[in-house]
C-alpha cells in the first residue's frame, strides 16, 4: 500500500505549492504534467493486479491472430481492437501494451485537470481515493470510454452537438456501453426543481422496486452473460456505493452556488444526479457500475468547483458604509475573511476526509482487486505468479474468488 500513500503524499504536497487553485502558467503545467506520469507509470508497471488483467493478454494475442478485415466481425469493439492490433505492429509485449494504454488514459484525466479543474490537486486526490485510478488499472476498456467522455463535457455544456456526439462515439467504440451518453445531452441542461426533482425521485424509487423486472427484460436482449448467476447481476454492498451517493446529494444540496459561478454547471448537477441514480442502484445489481462510471467520474471537476465556492475571494464582503472609520472597516474585513478562509479550509479538509475514507473501503473490500500494488519488478512478476482475489472476510480461510473477464 506505501505506494497509493506515497501518490498521496506527493499529490497534496506538490499540490499546495504547485497545483493551487489561483495557480497559473508553468506552476500548474508542471503540476499536472508531473502528477500524470507518476500515475501512468504506476498504472503502466503493475503487474497481476484487476480482475481482467490475466484476460487481456490472450485477448490481445487474438486480436493480433485477426485479419484487418475480421476485427470488423470480432466481438470486441472496433476502435479498441484496431487500436490494440496497430499497437502490436510495434510490439506485442503486454506491458508494453498497459503501458501505452496508461499513458494515454492518464493523459486525458491529466489534460481534463490541467485545463478545467479549479483546485488541480483535490481534483488527482479524487481521481485516487474514490477509485478510479483502481477502475483504470481493472476495466481497461470500461474506464478508457469514461475518461473519453471527460473530454466531451465542454462540448456539452456549450451545447456544440457535432464535436460531443464524435467523441460519444468514440468512446463506443471502445465500450459500448458509452452509447447511453447519446441521450444524455439531451437531457443533462434540464433544470433542477421541484418538478424535475419529482420525476427523478419517482423514477429512481420505480426502478428500485422493479429493478430485477427491468434486469430480467434487458438481460434476454444484451448483456445476456450476465444474467441468472452471475456474480454482475447480484447487489453489491451499500458501503461501495455510500460515499458517490453523498456526493451526488451534496451536489444537488450545493447546485445553487455551483450555478452561480456558471449557470452551465446545471449540466454538472444533472450528471451527478444520473451517476447517483445508478450507484444506488448497484445496491440491487452490480452490473449497473458499468453507467455509473460515466457520471461519477466527473466528480473529479465537480468536487473541487464545490470546495471553490467557499474560497474568500469568491465571496466578496459586501460594504455597507456602516463603519466609523477606514479602520474601522479594515479590521472588520480582516476578521471576516479570516473566518470565511477558516471555513474555506475546514471544507477542503472535510470532503479530502470523506474521499479517504471511500479510499479505505475499497482498501478493505480490495475493490478491483488492486489492493494491494503488485509492479512489474516484484517477485510476484519474476516467479510469473498470478495474484488470487481474497475478499478482506476471507483472507483467514485462504479462500479465493474465480476473476471474470471484462464484457
Amino acid at each position: 500500500m506505501a505506494i497509493y500513500y506515497g501518490l498521496f503524499a506527493l499529490i497534496v504536497g506538490l499540490g499546495l505549492w504547485l497545483g493551487k487553485a489561483d495557480s497559473r502558467g508553468w506552476s500548474r503545467a508542471v503540476y499536472c504534467l508531473g502528477i500524470t506520469l507518476l500515475l501512468a507509470l504506476t498504472a503502466g508497471l503493475r503487474y497481476g493486479i484487476g480482475f481482467d488483467y490475466v484476460n487481456y493478454p490472450p485477448l490481445f494475442e487474438a486480436i493480433r491472430s485477426l485479419s484487418w478485415g475480421g476485427l470488423i466481425s470480432y466481438k470486441y469493439e472496433i476502435g479498441f481492437s484496431a487500436f490494440s492490433k496497430l499497437l502490436m505492429l510495434i510490439s506485442a509485449n503486454t506491458t508494453f501494451l498497459y503501458c501505452v494504454y496508461a499513458f494515454l488514459m492518464m493523459g486525458i484525466v491529466g489534460y481534463v485537470i490541467w485545463r478545467r479543474s479549479a483546485i488541480p490537486w483535490l481534483s488527482f486526490f479524487c481521481f485516487v481515493t474514490l477509485n478510479f485510478f483502481a477502475s483504470a488499472m481493472n476495466l481497461l476498456r470500461q474506464t478508457f470510454a469514461a475518461f473519453i467522455f471527460l473530454l466531451a463535457l465542454p462540448y456539452l455544456k456549450k451545447r456544440r452537438i457535432i464535436p460531443y456526439m464524435l467523441l460519444v462515439l468514440l468512446a463506443a467504440s471502445v465500450h459500448k456501453t458509452a452509447l447511453i451518453l447519446i441521450p444524455v445531452y439531451f437531457i443533462a441542461r434540464l433544470p433542477v426543481n421541484r418538478y424535475t426533482g419529482a420525476l427523478y425521485a419517482g423514477g429512481t424509487l420505480f426502478t428500485f422496486l422493479f429493478s430485477d423486472y427491468i434486469m430480467d427484460f434487458v438481460l434476454q436482449y444484451v448483456f445476456t452473460y450476465y444474467a441468472g448467476n452471475s456474480i454482475y447481476y447480484n447487489s453489491s454492498s451499500f458501503l461501495y456505493v455510500m460515499i458517490p451517493v453523498v456526493i451526488a446529494v451534496a451536489t444537488i444540496a450545493l447546485r445553487g452556488r455551483l450555478c452561480r459561478e456558471d449557470p452551465e454547471n446545471i449540466v454538472y448537477v444533472n450528471l451527478m444526479i444520473y451517476g447517483g441514480f445508478f450507484s444506488l442502484l448497484m445496491t440491487r445489481h452490480f452490473i449497473l457500475e458499468r453507467f455509473s462510471l460515466y457520471f461519477m467520474v466527473v466528480s473529479i471537476l465537480v468536487i473541487p468547483l464545490l470546495v471553490q465556492t467557499f474560497c474568500p475571494q469568491q465571496n466578496p464582503l459586501p460594504d455597507d458604509g456602516k463603519f466609523r472609520s477606514e479602520r474601522a472597516q479594515k479590521l472588520w474585513i480582516k476578521r471576516q475573511m479570516k473566518e470565511k478562509r477558516q471555513i474555506y479550509v475546514s471544507i477542503a479538509v472535510t470532503t479530502c476526509l470523506i474521499c479517504f475514507v471511500h479510499f479505505l473501503i475499497g482498501v478493505s473490500y480490495k475493490f478491483h482487486n488492486v489492493y494491494p500494488y503488485y509492479s512489474v519488478f516484484s517477485e510476484e512478476a519474476r516467479n510469473q505468479k498470478r495474484i488470487p482475489y481474497v475478499p478482506y472476510w476471507q483472507e483467514a480461510k485462504g479462500a479465493l474468488q474465480i476473476t471474470n473477464p471484462e464484457d
